[in-house]
């Protein structure tokens, strides 16, 4: 006694397109979906400091950090970050990349124990401008 079927005569070619055009997201979907396009921002460790040296953020905008140290004297350093949990070693000319959410609006400060560098992030809860950056 099979489960197969005896006799098979012909194929029929359904069209499935019209179950695959739901352009509504799930709910599933729309809980991970970014809420805007990833925005680069780049650092880089000099030996005279970060630049650049404050930064200005948006609440909620989600960022990609591209760390570099270009220091040719210190060549191996830590940059910390304390306010995301983000510390890095940055080995001279190799970026370390991470990714924040900011949920609140504040100044946060970044630094180099090994070099006392300081930089700050201002993040605020605006929906003008994205981020900018100054020395």
């Amino acid at each position: 006694m099979s489960r197969r079927q005896l006799e098979f005569t012909e194929v029929k070619d359904v069209d499935q397109s019209s179950k695959l055009q739901n352009t509504e997201p799930s709910v599933f979907e729309s809980l991970f979906e970014p809420s805007g396009a990833i925005q680069d921002i780049v650092i880089l460790n000099t030996e005279k400091g970060f630049v650049p040296e404050t930064i200005t953020l948006r609440k909620n905008q989600v960022y990609r950090f591209h760390v570099v140290n270009v220091d040719e004297k210190n060549k191996n350093v830590s940059f910390k970050f304390d306010a995301f949990s983000e510390n890095h070693n940055t080995v001279f000319g190799k970026p370390k990349v991470f990714q924040v959410q900011p949920k609140q609006d504040g100044i946060f400060s970044f630094h180099c124990p090994e070099t006392e560098l300081k930089g700050k992030v201002v993040i605020i809860n605006s929906e003008r401008g994205l981020a900018t950056s100054s020395k």
